[in-house]
């Protein structure tokens, strides 16, 4: 697959459907959008952004925790490496076309909290419960 035929509109609505039912303080719509979520993502591949093969960790807080940050479009990945470079990130990144379970060990691992989408705008951090 290639980069360009990666879109994920369906998975940027729901988000947004996080954050109006969270205005509402409607937590069951929270849940239950979370679960269309789940049900979403176990199927699709994104663009997951690695160094080395690995997937580049985005620190969170100062006790080792990380994120690892995906792209729901051609478009997010293109912003996020120019976040990147504004914060000395960007050298030797590079990107795989994969599901969200590709890196397996990454679930067994403590400190991972998830996947960030599109870390230009910090937009939803996709939990391990969720994966």
């Amino acid at each position: 697959m290639k980069i360009e035929e990666i879109k994920h509109p369906k998975l940027k609505n729901h988000i947004n459907m996080i954050y109006m039912h969270g205005e509402n303080q409607n937590q069951k719509a929270i849940e239950k959008t979370e679960q269309t979520i789940k049900e979403y993502i176990s199927d699709k591949e994104f663009i997951i952004s690695v160094e080395g093969g690995k997937p580049v960790k985005i620190p969170y807080a100062n006790d080792g925790q990380y994120l690892v940050p995906i792209f729901t479009d051609a478009l997010e990945y293109k912003n996020g490496m120019q976040y990147f470079s504004l914060n000395v990130m960007d050298e030797n990144k590079d990107y795989v076309i994969e599901k969200l379970d590709y890196f397996k060990k990454l679930k067994e691992d403590p400190n991972f909290l998830g996947y960030i989408v599109n870390i230009a705008r910090v937009s939803y951090i996709i939990n391990i419960t969720l994966i």
